[in-house]
């Protein structure tokens, strides 16, 4: 009896459809029958093929797949031959045992770095044997790799917590990094400031697989993922020229909403590789666009230039444990910290407002989304609208994320020069500062799509440290929140604000720029300024 049979053959990175793979028809006795190619969209069609057979995919640079032919997928995903890996979690303690899964079609170098002011290697783990990986043929993202692990190791006791990469190396070949944190056992610590890393939004976009909270390739053909870039921007500029008022009648009539599209609030596994990190650069003084690890590398190495002890956690400790907070002063925001949970929030309002805790906020596009985590470190977005599905976060903040200047970066403009933020800091009102940011605009590394950069085809507009993502003081705020500096971006730019401690609540500083905390280790006004909430938050 033959058969008939069609599909489409998809990449595993970004699930877009493969062209010009070989498709090969063996019979039962591995003789070669029909010979065909995947067209421009991955898509292919058998006729009247044999049962009992097997057939072959294969383009050079993927991994080849072979089926029987009664187990022919309608989806066939090929993996890159590409040094690639993942770990269990995105952050570890000292002495902790991980296992590592990498894709490799050679023998890889591992090495464990430490990213602080220097990059330092505290691990060689040797030269590992090749392991070529399989992906499922279905969609993954929601459960996740199911790899042979190729190599453990265990992360030194001596090794201090902060921000890491288990760089994979072959030599001649482009390198990979893991990244991940070494958090602080909080309970043992004396430190007065702790820096939350933002591993729920690394999480939330990562792509790897074909989705993440801002791009469905799962549900889309090639030509959507290639068009992504100019239809997004296209859209925007178009939105721009509608009055607000109209835009509302528009979407009642088309019946649209602000609710998201379905896929948003999926579950995102962390077991799969995250591909745009950006911590294989060598130090932390290196011009980058990276609104992941990458920009919150540059804040560790200035606290630590600047010799202020910081302990560090993920998003997901503080998720699980609210006490965590406990013996802390301050509690830092870096780079990108938008997505929470109500668990978390809660933690940080109870420090807030009844421990006298600080919050240092030196991110942009902060507290904007809610999400929950599962027993396996999958994330899932329950809510686009933190606001709207759990709480007012400007009673925390004073300020809240809004679209205008999106992708442009302008310097700050001093609005209060009286103010003790500025104290020992030679500026006067209207002085200009932040004007130059190692996260800018910089050439693409690769023509594939990179979730870590801007979404604008230039990437950034203009140079400064208030830019990309940027938060605006709210009507909503608490009326004693005085905002010191102003961004100077064409429609407003970042509101930098400070509010004074007041009985059991604690004090509050935000840049409320996503690049703002890259500009430290180059900008002296910046870095003068964050020193002195520094001082004042830690009592000297």
């Amino acid at each position: 009896m033959s058969l008939n049979f069609s599909g489409i053959i998809r990449c595993s990175e970004y699930c877009n459809g493969i062209s010009e793979v070989k498709i090969e028809v063996l019979d039962a006795r591995g003789s070669l029958g029909k010979t065909l190619f995947s067209d421009s969209l991955g898509e292919w069609e058998l006729k009247d093929i044999e049962e009992n057979g097997y057939v072959t995919f294969y383009k050079e640079g993927y991994l080849k797949k072979e089926f029987k032919v009664e187990e022919l997928p309608k989806i066939v995903r090929l993996l890159e031959v590409k040094l690639i890996g993942y770990q269990e979690k995105l952050w570890f303690r000292q002495g902790e045992e991980t296992a590592v899964y990498v894709n490799s079609s050679m023998p890889f170098k591992a090495s464990l770095f430490r990213h602080g002011l220097n990059k330092e290697c505290v691990l060689d783990t040797g030269v590992h044997e090749a392991v070529e990986q399989v992906v499922p043929d279905s969609f993954f993202v929601e459960t996740g790799l199911d790899w042979k692990v190729s190599f453990r190791y265990t992360i030194p006791m001596d090794a201090r917590p902060g921000l890491y990469s288990l760089l994979l190396e072959i030599e001649g070949k482009e390198e990979f990094a893991i990244p991940f944190i070494v958090s602080t056992d909080t309970e043992k610590s004396q430190g007065k400031v702790l820096v939350m890393a933002s591993t729920n939004t690394w999480q939330s976009y990562n792509l790897w697989g074909g989705r993440s909270r801002y791009r469905n390739f799962e549900e889309s053909s090639s030509r959507d993922f290639l068009d992504q870039g100019k239809t997004i921007q296209l859209k925007k500029r178009v939105a721009k020229l509608v009055p607000n008022p109209l835009k509302i009648k528009l979407k009642k009539w088309l019946g649209k909403t602000d609710v998201g599209e379905p896929w948003m609030f999926k579950r995102l596994t962390i077991k799969r590789p995250y591909t745009n990190c950006m911590l294989e650069g060598k130090t932390p003084f290196e011009p980058f666009m990276n609104h992941l690890a990458a920009g919150e590398w540059r804040l560790l190495a200035w606290l630590e230039r600047e010799n202020i002890p910081y302990d560090i956690i993920a998003g997901a400790e503080l998720n699980n444990n609210s006490k965590i907070l406990e013996n802390y002063k301050s509690l830092v925001f870096n780079t990108h910290c938008e997505y929470w949970t109500r668990k978390m929030y809660e933690a940080v309002k109870e420090f807030h407002e009844n421990q006298g805790g600080w919050i240092i906020n030196l991110s942009g596009n902060t507290m904007y989304r809610e999400i929950e985590f599962f027993q396996d470190g999958s994330t899932r977005c329950i809510s686009l609208s933190f606001n709207k599905s759990c709480a007012d976060e400007t009673q925390l903040l004073g300020v809240r994320y809004t679209a205008e200047d999106y992708g442009t970066c302008a310097p700050f403009k001093v609005t209060m020069r009286n103010h003790w933020a500025f104290n020992n800091i030679s500026v006067e009102k209207n002085t200009l500062f932040g004007n130059q940011c190692l996260n800018r605009a910089i050439p693409k590394r690769t023509e594939r799509y990179d979730s870590a950069r801007s979404g604008l085809q230039t990437g950034l507009l203009g140079a400064g440290a208030s830019g990309w993502e940027m938060d605006k003081l709210s009507k909503t705020a608490p009326k004693d929140i005085k905002v010191i500096a102003k961004g100077q971006n064409k429609n407003g730019g970042a509101d930098m604000v400070v509010r004074e401690p007041s009985n059991t609540r604690g004090g509050l500083f935000s840049a409320s720029s996503l690049v703002f905390s890259s500009c430290l280790l180059v900008d002296e006004i910046a870095s003068g300024i964050v020193r002195n909430i520094m001082k004042r938050a830690l009592g000297n």
